[in-house]
């Protein structure tokens, strides 16, 4: 598990050896979270999700601050920490994954990255919880939401 980053409020986890797709870094699979999650240490919560809308800076009033640029929250600070703890990257040696498309990856080093979903199955809308890509392949993925799990393949 190493390379955390985020898009807008969907955390992204990469997995396995490095690839080079398109100029970037990736995983042999990349993990894209859009629903509650947390990573905690041996002894302490070290980010959750909610961290993005707290600011970064003391001063900032809380009201008006934008999340979406990068360095204001303070999800971008704790995960600017994390990441460098993530590096060499930690392995993964415990996977759990329960009824409602909840994950928990217990990896080496004390560290645990938690998954879940906090939003019930509306009749109007779908929503994604995570996705799981192989690298470089937009359309292998797996994703779980609302409506379960969907394997999408490349034809």
């Amino acid at each position: 598990m190493w390379g955390l980053d985020r898009e807008a409020d969907v955390l992204i986890v990469q997995f396995g050896a490095r690839h080079e797709v398109g100029g970037a870094a990736v995983g042999a699979y990349t993990l894209r979270i859009a629903c509650a999650w947390r990573i905690a240490g041996p002894t302490t919560l070290l980010v959750g999700s909610g961290d993005l809308f707290t600011p970064a800076e003391e001063t900032a009033d809380i009201e008006t601050f934008d999340w979406d640029v990068r360095g204001a929250s303070w999800w971008d600070v704790r995960m600017e920490e994390v990441g460098r703890s993530l590096e060499p990257p930690v392995t993964i040696t415990t996977f759990l994954a329960d009824s409602y498309g909840g994950v928990r990856l217990v990896a080496t080093g004390g560290i645990e990255l938690e998954i879940f979903p906090n939003s019930s199955p509306a009749p109007h809308i779908e929503t994604e919880y995570w996705r799981l890509v192989r690298a470089g392949d937009s359309e292998d993925y797996m994703s779980v939401g609302t409506t379960g799990i969907e394997l999408v393949q490349p034809t």
